[in-house]
């Protein structure tokens, strides 16, 4: 799928990027640093081994290719850009040209949708109270407010997560956290289900029929 450019490109600082320069063979692994709305985007300068520095540095010429791939809520965004200059002080940083289109291909198997459901979530033998803010027949993305009290949470870790919405016979279904990130004082658990009840998948794929029939 094609975007334009004013669909609007959201990749925070801190996300991981693998970038591809037109006339050197690997793909690299950066980071976004930031970037200015149609003017620019910084990525770090890629780690590389001495003896393909010079090589990597004779790629990164003013105006050479180069392809940028990162993954935004189980998405694989990409775009191309052009080198503006590379720099090593104050800090090893590469200059790309704003993306004038984005392209980008779902790897979610089940469509998601927004919502604000309240839930429980089983942190470190507590049950949590927070939020569902959105949801398909494969997983969620629940929302808790986070304080010092605020159990922690692993990638991998096995959660049970509770719900109206759910029902009967299984209030609680069982998952596996699949991403865990703070967003000011609010921390974000992406949630895997591992096992949904027939009944439990009947009402889910109801809500979510009904859900997406209304907001297209």
């Amino acid at each position: 799928m094609t975007a334009p450019l004013a669909a609007g490109f959201h990749c925070p600082p801190g996300t991981k990027m693998l970038l591809e320069v037109a006339g050197y063979g690997d793909k690299l692994a950066t980071a976004c640093v930031g970037h200015a709305r149609g003017r620019f985007v910084v990525v770090q300068m890629p780690g590389q081994a001495d003896s393909g520095r010079d090589a990597l540095y004779q790629m990164l010429a003013p105006d050479n290719a180069a392809i940028v791939r990162y993954l935004h809520e189980g998405t694989v965004v990409g775009f191309s850009a052009r080198i503006i200059k590379w720099i090593q002080v104050p800090f090893p940083l590469v200059f790309l040209t704003y993306p004038a289109r984005l392209e980008s291909h779902d790897l979610r198997r089940h469509p998601r949708v927004s919502c604000c459901l309240p839930g429980k979530a089983g942190l470190g033998g507590a049950a949590v109270a927070g939020m569902i803010l959105d949801l398909s027949l494969s997983g969620c993305q629940f929302s808790v407010l986070h304080d010092e009290k605020t159990p922690a949470v692993a990638i991998d870790d096995k959660v049970g997560l509770s719900c109206a919405l759910f029902g009967a016979p299984s209030p609680e279904l069982s998952c596996s956290v699949k991403r865990v990130a703070l967003s000011g004082r609010r921390l974000e658990i992406g949630l895997k289900f591992l096992d949904v009840p027939a009944q439990t998948r009947d009402a889910l794929t109801l809500y979510l029929q009904t859900a997406l029939s209304v907001l297209g």
